[in-house]
């Protein structure tokens, strides 16, 4: 079969069935893998039929200094992406990009600001400044979750799809409990009489909380801030709550 990046649901051995019975997923959790480059951008009939020309090389396309005084083309910024799911089931995702392409503005508008709203996550977990490191870069080779969102170029009839990225990982095990948990969550199902749903609710949130604590790096002030900062987490539990005390093992003698 032909591998259509835009669809990640894509199994190895491909069945119309199986695929016309399964939903599109809306999340994804895994591995990034990220490449910046300089790519050629080429008038390649004369008459404004603007088109990639590969990867910058000098021996090909010239100097930078040639392509700038060149009226026929000139070099752009592209990104790959590339997320190797933490479900073995699950095809690579993969995605290219131009950076400051207006056309298919998907990076400028969805990815990049999405990755600049993890820089202080990124920070805490990899020890490093805020403001002083590029998180794109940083971001690369990190375990990570997020949505699979609509382009911003979309026409009307179109449902190609972009990444949001909306968290990041400490390792491996904080994304696969991450996963689990959002796979395990059943919103559907309706509460018992007299329950409320809010103690299975708080269950499923648990797994959440070892990697909260790695990215706090064992800092109970840490803890308590990320906790606060977290839509996910901050009505379900506080500094104090049993469970995130015997995450912190501050409930052992």
């Amino acid at each position: 079969m032909v591998f259509n990046p835009d669809n990640p649901n894509e199994h190895a051995e491909y069945d119309p069935y199986d695929d016309a019975m399964t939903d599109e997923p809306s999340m994804f959790f895994g591995k990034v893998e990220i490449q910046a480059y300089r790519i050629v951008i080429k008038d390649q009939t004369g008459g404004g039929d603007w088109k990639p020309d590969g990867q910058y090389a000098p021996e090909l396309h010239g100097s930078e200094a040639e392509i700038a005084k060149a009226e026929d083309k000139f070099l752009a910024t592209n990104v790959d992406i590339n997320i190797t799911p933490a479900n073995a089931g699950l095809k690579m995702i993969q995605r290219s990009m131009g950076a400051k392409n207006r056309k298919r503005p998907e990076f400028a508008r969805v990815v990049r600001p999405s990755i600049e709203a993890l820089s202080d996550e990124i920070a805490n977990i990899k020890g490093l400044q805020s403001g002083q490191f590029n998180p794109l870069k940083e971001l690369s080779g990190m375990w990570v979750a997020g949505e699979f969102v609509p382009r911003p170029s979309n026409k009307e009839d179109e449902t190609w799809t972009t990444l949001k990225f909306t968290r990041v990982f400490a390792n491996q095990d904080g994304c696969v409990a991450a996963m689990e948990a959002y796979n395990n969550e059943d919103y559907d199902e309706p509460a018992e009489e007299g329950d409320d749903g809010h103690d299975e609710d708080k269950t499923a949130m648990i797994p959440f909380l070892p990697p909260l604590w790695e990215q706090a790096k064992h800092d109970r002030d840490k803890m308590a801030a990320l906790l606060a900062e977290n839509p996910l987490l901050n009505d379900a539990f506080t500094i104090d709550s049993p469970e995130v005390v015997a995450v912190m093992g501050e409930g052992e003698e």
